[in-house]
């Protein structure tokens, strides 16, 4: 195996893109799955979890915004896990969002009560707070789609998104909550366990809203624990040995902003550079993809009752033949099928 086949190979194995588990170890390991768009956190666990059911495939999860600071699904059982590694306990800060402490402490109970009562959707939340008396300027900020007051609630374990496709919210379990850098000092080791080989630079790229500073302490003291291997040049480190002499799959589905994509600053193990611009669009939007014989070269997508594949360059017919097995495989295909562009 080259080099990059070595690490494609490692990363495939620990973020559990060749063997299945239950959905409880797959998004616990790797530390959440990103859950901007619906489908995609499902299309994660129709691939990855052992027990799938397609009636509940969320069950146990929870939509929180995490340390990457984007939506999340995260097990509930550690939802003090993620939000301590946040570094958000404590007060509300006075003008966040534009909304003064007194402001975020009066409606923040009221909220809850609401939600308590079973009012959980974002219309009803709003209105009723109108009827109470927020302002038109207050609910703006309160219910601003990329933090507000819901946003800093949910950060501080009181309530949680729902993980469906409706905006609701949800009061959950009592929160277990721990000291932030115990909180990261896990998180790395998760990261080195299911995400290594990787480099330091990969590392502080997959945490990147954590500030230097703090997050070089906790690296420094984890990294003798480590097994250092060096390809072209650069150091890599894991808790395990890589494995050099197994044979990559012919045909992987990557589901969009997947960890596979997300865990590594540099991409060069899975995608030629040439086509990471038909990967991830000028606005950060991450497709879905086809990884073929160790090179990621399509999009896929679905549409009704159709997968589409778009190749970023020429395949060859038995690379087709080989997504439309994993495509079967995956999905089922009962009155599906599979198309090239």
């Amino acid at each position: 195996m080259t080099d990059n086949e070595t690490l494609l190979y490692n990363s495939l194995k620990g973020l559990y893109l060749l063997e299945t588990s239950d959905t409880h170890t797959v998004v616990s390991d790797l530390m959440g799955l990103q859950a901007q768009f619906a489908n995609y956190p499902k299309a994660s666990l129709q691939i990855r979890a052992s027990d799938y059911r397609p009636e509940d495939p969320f069950r146990e999860l929870v939509k929180i915004w995490s340390h990457r600071g984007t939506m999340h699904l995260v097990p509930e059982d550690e939802l003090g896990l993620h939000l301590a590694a946040l570094d958000n306990i404590g007060p509300y800060v006075d003008g966040y969002w534009g909304i003064s402490r007194a402001e975020a402490e009066y409606w923040a109970p009221f909220l809850e009560d609401q939600i308590g009562q079973g009012n959980t959707t974002r219309d009803g939340l709003k209105t009723a707070c109108a009827r109470a008396g927020m302002g038109e300027e207050l609910l703006r900020q309160s219910f601003y789609g990329w933090g507000g007051l819901i946003r800093e609630m949910v950060c501080r374990g009181r309530i949680v998104c729902g993980t469906g496709t409706r905006k609701e919210y949800f009061i959950p379990k009592a929160v277990v909550w721990m000291d932030r850098d115990t909180a990261r000092r896990e998180f790395l080791r998760r990261y080195f366990e299911h995400y290594g080989p990787a480099t330091v630079y990969d590392c502080r790229y997959f945490f990147g809203n954590w500030k230097k500073k703090d997050m070089d302490p906790l690296l420094h003291e984890l990294l003798p624990e480590l097994i250092c291997t060096t390809f072209d040049g650069k150091k890599y480190y894991s808790f395990h040995e890589p494995i050099r002499d197994a044979v990559l799959p012919e045909c992987v589905l990557i589901p969009g902003f997947d960890q596979l994509i997300l865990g590594y600053k540099d991409r060069d193990r899975m995608i030629d550079r040439r086509f990471l611009r038909e990967l991830t669009n000028i606005s950060g939007i991450v497709s879905p993809s086809v990884l073929v014989r160790g090179r990621i070269r399509a999009r896929w997508k679905l549409a009704g009752n159709e997968i589409v594949v778009t190749a970023f360059d020429r395949l060859l017919r038995k690379d087709e033949a080989s997504i439309r097995r994993k495509a079967r495989e995956v999905f089922g295909m009962q009155g599906k099928q599979v198309s090239f562009l």
